[in-house]
């Protein structure tokens, strides 16, 4: 049986977690039976590499997507993009080809070109029911959750000693940092003055506030990389927050495989996303405060409560062996793919 030629697409291959599902998906997919290339839109970025280190064919920046597609002889185009209408984003369809899947980042719709869509998928439950409320369901068209796959083999079990270590990781954009996460720390050191701060990946307006507050020379600032999992090994408890809030955050199920205990900020607001509430659970994985007062008191507790830090941190872990190990997503992509395939031939 001919393989099914699989693109992998979004605007660009940086580090983002978007663009880290691709990486991971395209590792775990069977490659006896599909034949994957992952394209950058608008740019590259260093996922191109890492896609290339596991045998994937890397395209970017396309002068003609839908002469792409025809050339590579692609079956599934899978784009991840915010959902809304982006120009040069989707192929056209010839005689039902390629057909199309689309992760929704961001829970919109493109009023456009929708009808050329045959499978949503979203990040978390949330972001579904959060789409099928604003929207109505298509007729022959999926609305499936798949979470961002978690590649275990990255999060090697690490023998912690505490060392009242805090901190987050994120690409350097202000929509992924909540203030917060900044605004907390005053509070916490004055109730645990040993305590040590991690931010990889600070904005400029970030450092600005460091700098405002006098803080900027006690927390330990570095630029975001590829590579992570050293990273969430040197915390004791991980504090998340994002401004417009998260859709799923690659980063909070990250540090529950490390089995790190979670501090993040709901957003119930209305035009922001809330899924950090379905990933982490509150009192059971980490604290989801509501409130940005609240949030210095979640992480001293954290930071004083060994017996509560090891059990979040265990339910955690569990967690996220349970929904989000990368091979079992990965069959569910396939079968996702299958499915959509059979559907043409029907």
């Amino acid at each position: 049986m001919a393989k099914i030629r699989v693109l992998q697409a979004c605007n660009q291959l940086g580090i983002g977690g978007t663009e880290k599902t691709i990486q991971v998906f395209s590792k775990y997919l069977d490659r006896s039976r599909f034949e994957l290339f992952a394209c950058g839109l608008r740019a590259g970025g260093p996922r191109a590499d890492e896609l290339a280190k596991l045998g994937v064919t890397v395209i970017v920046r396309p002068p003609d997507l839908d002469a792409l597609i025809r050339d590579l002889k692609i079956d599934i185009y899978h784009v991840y993009r915010a959902g809304d209408y982006e120009p040069g984003t989707l192929p056209r369809k010839h005689d039902g080809r390629p057909k199309i899947v689309e992760t929704n980042v961001f829970n919109a719709i493109d009023p456009a070109e929708n009808s050329l869509i045959d499978a949503h998928v979203f990040f978390s439950e949330w972001s579904r029911m959060d789409y099928l409320s604003k929207y109505c369901r298509f007729p022959g068209q999926r609305y499936d959750v798949l979470y961002g796959p978690i590649d275990f083999e990255e999060f090697a079990p690490v023998r912690r000693e505490f060392a009242w270590t805090i901190g987050r990781c994120s690409r350097t954009d202000d929509q992924k940092w909540h203030r917060a996460c900044v605004d907390m720390l005053p509070k916490v050191w004055k109730k645990v003055p040993q305590m040590r701060c991690r931010f990889r990946g600070a904005t400029d307006k970030v450092r600005a506030r460091l700098r405002e507050m006098g803080l900027e020379d006690r927390v330990e600032l570095t630029e975001p990389t590829v590579d992570v999992a050293d990273f969430y090994a040197g915390l004791d408890v991980y504090t998340h927050g994002a401004r417009v809030g998260e859709g799923y955050g690659v980063v909070l199920a990250e540090a529950m495989a490390s089995r790190l205990p979670v501090v993040t900020i709901a957003t119930p607001q209305r035009k922001k996303c809330n899924a950090q509430a379905e990933v982490v659970e509150d009192n059971v994985t980490g604290f989801v405060v509501r409130y940005g007062w609240q949030y210095a008191g979640a992480v001293i507790e954290l930071l004083e409560n060994r017996e509560l830090r090891e059990r979040f941190a265990e339910r955690g872990y569990e967690k996220a062996r349970e929904q989000f190990e990368a091979s079992r997503l990965t069959r569910k992509l396939e079968a996702l793919y299958t499915d959509v395939m059979d559907r043409g031939r029907a």
